[in-house]
């Protein structure tokens, strides 16, 4: 497999990082946007029944390479193939439990994870009040080891050009900020859409776009604004995990072979004690 991998050592960067670091809470996180298993072509995968048992031998490979203890996944759907014979969960997350949202469109959010590291406290799906498609977060509290931890998956508007929608992205940033900011300890991740795209040409990247989650006290793991889309060039840093009362370690961007058109994202995360 041809993993390009960019790695960024990233120090604690939890506000308040004198905090002390609760007991074996250290999971391995993985952000990646799936494309539907089709490559860009939205909520119908591209995989023939015929290649199916092989195809899903790769991301198995490519996912257990990570062995990510957490994993979001954003443009999701459970048929794997295109008849629908082969289920993602259980094709490639054996041995995860599963939050699904809904699927709408192109949008649909995933949080997948081991029993052995987290459980289930609740969950949530919200849908956006300000948006032109059908975007909403998908939210699922886990006990991780003792911790109580939000896991946030989400996909964010796109069409901030046409008419009355310009400010639909912000208002949904807003949103995430207004429900998680006073949490103790949340991990938001998605495919955040930031840029401006033009009818006809290109997407403008605007990684500037996440300064008002740093406004608010979060933290980025794409800090810098790395590309991760396309992922043959990769310039535009639509994918990002923000979190906070949580210490990052071990950034690593992933090419996974060109399973999907977006770069995946891994880290380690600490969830520390603010008490």
């Amino acid at each position: 497999m041809r993993n390009i991998i960019f790695a960024v050592a990233v120090a604690c960067v939890v506000a308040g990082c004198a905090t002390k670091p609760i007991e074996q809470t250290s999971v391995r996180f993985l952000h990646w946007s799936v494309s539907h298993f089709g490559d860009g072509t939205c909520s119908v995968a591209s995989i023939p029944e015929s290649e199916g048992k092989g195809m899903a031998a790769k991301y198995v490979k490519f996912l257990d390479s990570v062995d990510a203890d957490v994993v979001g996944i954003t443009a999701y759907s459970e048929d794997f193939t295109t008849n629908g014979s082969i289920k993602a969960s259980t094709a490639l997350f054996k041995g995860y439990e599963k939050s699904v949202g809904p699927a709408k469109g192109d949008v649909c959010n995933a949080i997948f994870f081991k029993a052995a590291k987290a459980s289930k406290i609740e969950e949530k799906d919200v849908f956006f009040e300000s948006h032109f498609e059908d975007t909403y977060y998908k939210a699922v509290k886990l006990n991780v080891l003792g911790a109580p931890v939000w896991f946030v998956q989400t996909h964010l508007d796109s069409n901030t050009y046409l008419a009355g929608h310009h400010k639909d992205r912000e208002e949904q940033m807003k949103k995430l900020i207004e429900d998680f900011g006073d949490e103790s300890h949340v991990v938001i991740a998605g495919d955040f859409r930031v840029g401006v795209r033009v009818p006809g040409k290109r997407c403008f990247p605007a990684p500037e776009e996440y300064k008002v989650f740093e406004e608010a006290g979060f933290e980025l793991v794409n800090l810098f604004g790395t590309g991760t889309y396309p992922v043959e060039s990769p310039i535009q840093p639509l994918d990002n995990i923000i979190v906070k009362g949580v210490g990052i370690s071990e950034v690593r961007f992933l090419e996974a072979d060109h399973l999907s058109d977006h770069l995946a994202i891994s880290c380690t995360l600490t969830i520390y004690d603010g008490k």
